[in-house]
């Protein structure tokens, strides 16, 4: 009777995730279908006002020369922008599923996004469909482009995300977990609030992962960091990445959930828990893979095209090397290029120094460290090596390094985490 009542739960559960999937792609299509309904006009006057931006930074400035890690992707904030206030052909639903951006044969993608704003006769332009993605930042960026330019909107992001991590740091207080400050804002420093404050394209995982960090050490502040809620907190995360995220550092919100649940349960992490752990990150990939296909099903059903195909075929384009046997693109090749980015003098000295304050801490503790820590140990590790494998299987994806590489934001995280935690245990040992 026992095992009936557990098989019953679980099958409640899973139905529980379909029904919840179901919701987040309908109300997904709805917020889409609302704000293609508003006016462009007021968009398309707000980013012409910021032309001189693109034209004066071009399509991959870098905050300071010599740095990818401070590479902004004008090129993409151009298809972003450029959909937002592409007023094409056709019906409302339509528009929301093609997500329509202008080009110009004779321009780049940022000349013919201002020129396009700016109503330049002198070029012909088309829309380009982009429908294999959500493209859900669409929802706020039409909402803010109604009453400020791209420059307002690039201080509104930075001022805001600074805020949420403030008041993050301060949760970090209020559940005791002080200690790991450091490791979080160096895992901040990776993904780089200064470029994530200046590029929508690189802002919307970084706001997932704030938020979704946020209601966790919430909910653990309060006790109410129940199993089932964190379950539902890593699957509506994995929704939300899919939804808004523009494919550029996905893997973050999952790696970083998987650390703060480890490091709120430090006490009670044992071997057994790595059900627990795969089933968590199970759901992110179910929320973010469920969403993702989500957009293709419904589109292919209201436009009764195969959106799929194209989908597919992009798929299978990121994860090979690059599509192309004359690249010289390898697997570890795409590991060896997003390290690379950090391959600088900042970073070095403070890894260099922490890695050996790692490795001092754990030779102390050898003699004297208790098996029940070893899980503990083992599932950081582990996840310190969740972009590593990222990369090797999304090698395609990952010679975009300049903002790939902010998956290692993760190993970063874990690792660090690691360090403080053999501190503490060291100092428990004493």
């Amino acid at each position: 009777m026992r095992q009936f009542k557990l098989q019953k739960t679980k099958i409640h559960s899973f139905i529980k995730y379909i029904v919840a999937l179901c919701i987040s792609i309908i109300v997904g299509l709805l917020m889409l279908i609302a704000v293609y309904m508003l006016p462009v006009k007021n968009m398309k006057t707000n980013v012409a006002r910021s032309s001189e931006i693109f034209n004066y930074e071009g399509l991959f400035p870098q905050l300071v020369s010599g740095y990818k890690y401070m590479q902004l992707d004008n090129y993409t904030e151009s298809i972003m922008l450029g959909a937002a206030i592409y007023d094409g052909k056709g019906g409302v639903i339509n528009k929301a599923i093609y997500n329509e951006h202008p080009i110009s044969h004779s321009l780049s993608e940022e000349l013919a996004l201002t020129n396009y704003a700016n109503e330049v006769s002198d070029y012909e332009y088309s829309g380009v469909r982009y429908a294999r993605y959500w493209h859900g930042y669409l929802v706020p960026v039409k909402l803010l482009l109604l009453f400020f330019d791209y420059a307002d909107i690039r201080i509104f992001n930075f001022f805001l995300q600074n805020l949420l991590l403030f008041f993050l740091l301060k949760l970090f207080y209020k559940t005791r977990m002080e200690q790991y400050i450091p490791a979080f804002l160096v895992t901040v420093f990776v993904i780089n609030p200064l470029t994530a404050g200046m590029s929508l394209v690189l802002s919307t995982v970084y706001y997932i992962t704030l938020l979704s960090a946020i209601y966790l050490l919430w909910s653990a502040w309060k006790g109410k960091a129940g199993e089932t809620k964190i379950n539902f907190l890593f699957f509506i995360a994995g929704v939300l990445t899919a939804y808004f995220d523009f494919l550029t550092y996905p893997l973050v919100p999952c790696g970083v959930l998987n650390v703060l649940y480890l490091i709120i349960n430090r006490d009670n992490i044992k071997m057994a828990s790595v059900k627990a752990l795969i089933q968590k990150i199970l759901l992110w990939c179910f929320g973010y893979g469920g969403m993702w296909s989500g957009k293709w099903l419904i589109g292919s059903i209201l436009t009764k095209s195969n959106m799929f195909a194209d989908a597919l075929h992009q798929i299978a384009f990121r994860i090979s090397l690059g599509g192309a046997v004359d690249t010289g693109h390898s697997r570890l090749g795409a590991v060896v290029n997003n390290v690379k980015v950090f391959m600088k003098w900042p970073f070095l000295l403070i890894f260099l120094i922490w890695g050996g304050v790692c490795v001092w801490r754990l030779r102390k503790l050898t003699h004297n460290m208790s098996s029940k820590n070893v899980p503990m140990m083992v599932f950081l590790i582990l996840t310190a090596a969740m972009p590593i494998v990222w990369m090797i299987v999304a090698s395609g994806h990952s010679y975009h390094y300049w903002f790939a590489s902010k998956e290692l934001a993760i190993s970063c995280f874990a690792l660090l985490s690691l360090s403080i935690y053999l501190k503490n245990l060291i100092a428990g040992n004493q």
